[in-house]
């Protein structure tokens, strides 16, 4: 006979995109439209970043930022424990709107193909969070993790992510609009997400500790493309926090500009926000899983 088959075993925990190594892409059939090939890019291993270009189409990008527009709002940030009395524009001077994704047919479509690509449940996800960056508007450095050691005096923080055991996984990022033109070096319109300790050929086992949070000029740099996404992990495959997951969004350099984007932010346990659509598309996809 043949040679002994072999298994693969794996118990509990989340799927990772396996990166394989830096450039490496992956191909899939049919994610976006019937007969589309959709390339899955990797950027970097440590943190594990990949992307995905012309992920969402122009019409999907534009219905996400007309939902949004007449609710944006100046972004909040949960305040860690050391930075108490601090104020939110110290951070991030950004506007955002948490855009449910339900009730709407072009946003549960975008939701299936987010879980499908991420093989997270929607159940796991948060509403999407729209954001608009102006000119020279950012948000420093910051991890989407929420360490539960930062947050020792904030009772509701640590309930909510159970002392430690529940936890923001991964980050589904979607560039709404390009800053450039074709042709244009994407760093003169700025607006990039910045990995500032990423690996590099300087440092292949990752970026030192960051001292200046508003610096963009180190590690990896992702710059605004309409439709693309990137997907990022906060959590390592053993389930502990990844500190190189560390991220910023940079200054937008036009002065006439603006940067639109959204985070979905998908969990390693359900979120709260299941409603029956996210509870129909989590019974589908399990059942093709399984």
């Amino acid at each position: 006979g043949g040679g002994a088959a072999r298994a693969l075993l794996l118990e509990g925990g989340q799927w990772l995109w396996p990166p394989v190594e830096v450039g490496h892409a992956h191909e899939l059939t049919d994610l976006v439209a019937p007969g589309v090939v959709t390339r899955v890019v990797t950027l970097s291993l440590k943190p594990l970043v990949v992307e995905v270009e012309n992920f969402l189409d122009g019409g999907e990008n534009g219905h996400i930022i007309e939902r949004a527009k007449p609710h944006m709002a100046k972004s909040g940030v949960a305040l860690k424990d050391a930075d108490k009395g601090k104020a939110a524009k110290e951070f991030r001077t950004s506007s955002q709107y948490f855009l449910p994704t339900t009730r709407d047919p072009t946003l549960e479509k975008i939701d299936r193909r987010v879980s499908w690509l991420t093989r997270i449940p929607i159940s796991h996800a948060e509403y999407i969070q729209v954001l608009k960056y102006n000119h020279l508007e950012h948000y420093s450095a910051h991890h989407d993790y929420f360490d539960p050691a930062a947050y020792a005096s904030n009772q509701q923080m640590l309930r909510s992510v159970e002392h430690g055991a529940k936890n923001r996984l991964a980050t589904v990022f979607f560039y709404l609009n390009s800053l450039v033109g074709e042709g244009e070096a994407p760093e003169s319109g700025g607006g990039q997400t910045n990995f500032p300790r990423a690996a590099t050929t300087a440092y292949p086992n990752g970026g030192p500790p960051v001292h200046d949070y508003f610096d963009c000029s180190r590690g990896l740099s992702v710059y605004p493309q309409e439709g693309k996404i990137i997907i990022f992990y906060s959590m390592l495959p053993n389930g502990e926090m990844d500190d190189y997951s560390l991220h910023g969004g940079c200054d937008v350099l036009f002065s006439n500009a603006t940067k639109w984007s959204a985070n979905f932010w998908l969990w390693n346990k359900p979120y709260h926000f299941v409603d029956p659509a996210r509870r129909r598309a989590t019974k589908e996809l399990t059942e093709e899983w399984i």
